[in-house]
């Protein structure tokens, strides 16, 4: 009895009492409280005054606030300029992530099977992350200038295209070439993290029953590869939606709005022409597509977890 007795004793929960056992529960909440006031501060406060901003007519110049209801939404769809933004925010996007993904991916295989230099080549690579965008895109404009630029030295006397930034056709491809310099850096310095990760016996395993090259990465490597994969492509389309210094140093978004894309109007709107309210609309469309990015990030995600628990 006196054994039965001490082993219900020892299942038996001891519960703290008083004050420890309330410190105890109230610590976890003390450690998060800081980090959400600065959520609240940085992220969804900002969010909130940019819903409301777009319903207000704020003169900056007279310090006055008008509501207006829905017309800084009609006049910002009515002037095709937030239409003609997403346009060329989509195709710098498709011009950038696409190009970025395969390149930053064969870069980085191609380093990954150096046996010599790969720490040299890595350095490289990530050169272009680490330099200043609006630096380099000043080098780049001059790359570009109609006639003594190098571009139009070599690409233009063997193609005929000329005169890039002063092209309606050409000056998106020109930006979009800048974006790729250093977004493929940036996607083969993640492919090199995650390739490394990839586990070794069982590329020998592959190797060893007779699988090449190109069967071993197609079975081993790629589907390891899969969530940096998805990271890869989340932040090169997060850099697209984000894409201002090169637009505002090498194009203006000219001409003819060709290479205008929504973070320039953005900045055309709300900071060039004190328009308040219509900025707040360009914000609150970034903010919904990068909400979007964020949610195909998570299915994507939560997709390849499912496939590799089975």
């Amino acid at each position: 009895m006196t054994v039965s007795a001490d082993m219900e004793l020892l299942r038996k929960p001891v519960r703290p009492q008083g004050a420890s056992f309330l410190t105890q529960n109230a610590a976890p909440y003390v450690f998060v409280v800081p980090l959400l006031v600065l959520l609240f501060l940085f992220i969804i406060l900002p969010a909130l005054m940019t819903v409301v901003l777009m319903f207000f007519n704020v003169d900056i110049l007279a310090g006055t606030t008008k509501w207006v209801g829905m017309k800084n939404i009609d006049r910002a769809i009515s002037r095709g300029e937030i239409a003609n933004s997403l346009w060329v925010t989509g195709l710098y996007a498709l011009m950038t992530v696409i190009p970025s993904i395969v390149f930053g991916l064969l870069a980085a295989l191609a380093i990954n099977a150096l046996t010599k230099g790969a720490a040299f080549w890595r350095a490289v690579y990530f050169m272009p992350v680490a330099a200043t965008l609006v630096a380099m895109s000043i080098v780049w404009r001059w790359m570009f200038l109609a006639r003594r630029g190098i571009v139009d030295q070599t690409i233009g006397a063997w193609t005929g295209l000329t005169d890039w930034l002063n092209s309606t056709a050409l000056s998106l491809p020109a930006v979009s070439i800048v974006g790729n310099w250093q977004q493929i850096a940036f996607v083969s310095i993640i492919y090199l993290a995650a390739i490394s990760s990839v586990p070794k016996h069982l590329l020998e395993a592959a190797r060893l029953d007779g699988a090449g090259a190109f069967a071993r990465f197609w079975h081993v490597t790629w589907p390891a590869l899969g969530p940096a994969t998805v990271f890869a492509v989340v932040i090169s389309s997060i850099q697209a939606l984000r894409i201002f210094d090169t637009i505002a140093t090498m194009t203006e978004g000219g001409p003819s709005g060709s290479s205008e894309t929504l973070t320039y109007l953005l900045w055309k709107r709300g900071i060039f022409f004190f328009d308040i309210g219509g900025g707040a609309v360009v914000t609150f469309v970034l903010l919904l597509l990068a909400l979007f990015a964020t949610f195909v990030q998570k299915r994507a995600t939560r997709r390849l977890e499912d496939a590799g628990s089975r």
